[in-house]
């Protein structure tokens, strides 16, 4: 099973994106786990197995600390629309293609 980091400024939102999203992967059975973070402790969490770290879009100005997550794990932001409506069926679709594209890189 893949493992899929949500982060934000301060774990907030996150948290209530992956809360929004965990009906959707329950009806599409989706094939991956989500844990939400603040951006201070991605770091700590990146020790774990995570595919694919998704941030949001007002982090995007931590440069210094993407550049960790970038050499760890698969960064992408998670577009506006998505993370400014909480959409968690369109934030599940966009982590299956994501996912999907990863694997094929490889």
């Amino acid at each position: 099973m893949k493992n899929v980091m949500l982060l934000c400024e301060n774990g907030i939102s996150s948290n209530f994106l992956e809360r929004s999203a965990k009906r959707f992967m329950e009806f599409t059975n989706a094939q991956f786990n989500l844990i939400s973070a603040d951006i201070t402790s991605a770091d700590e969490l990146l020790n774990s197995d995570i595919d694919l770290v998704l941030i949001a879009p007002q982090v995007t100005y931590r440069e210094e600390e993407l550049e960790v997550i970038g050499n760890r794990a698969p960064v992408k932001v998670i577009p506006d629309d998505v993370y400014g409506w909480a959409n968690g069926e369109h934030l599940v679709k966009f982590i299956k293609h994501n996912l999907v594209t990863e694997a094929q890189a490889v």
